[in-house]
């Protein structure tokens, strides 16, 4: 009984089941190549967001002393205006 076994095309259920298998199957090969390449790319991620968390955080410092030195250094000045304004010289 060829009609059980065949479509129109004349394959046969097993000849069109061993194609999608095949399709299946390289799918899931390119599948694990590109997710491979996905988690090579996060651990590169990862480990470039990291230097920069710490590039960050010594910037910050930085900015942090010198905005200090900064306000010390206006405070000064201030103070000498204000005593200028204060007390206007003769």
């Amino acid at each position: 009984m060829p009609g059980t076994h065949e479509n129109g095309s004349g394959e046969s259920r097993l000849d069109r089941l061993e194609g999608l298998m095949a399709l299946l199957i390289d799918d899931h090969v390119q599948f694990r190549e590109e997710h491979k390449l996905l988690l090579s790319a996060q651990v590169v991620l990862t480990e470039r967001v990291d230097k920069l968390a710490i590039t960050l955080d010594t910037a910050i410092k930085e900015l942090s002393t010198v905005q200090r030195q900064t306000d010390e250094r206006l405070n000064a000045l201030i103070a000498v205006v204000d005593d200028i304004v204060r007390r206007p010289p003769q």
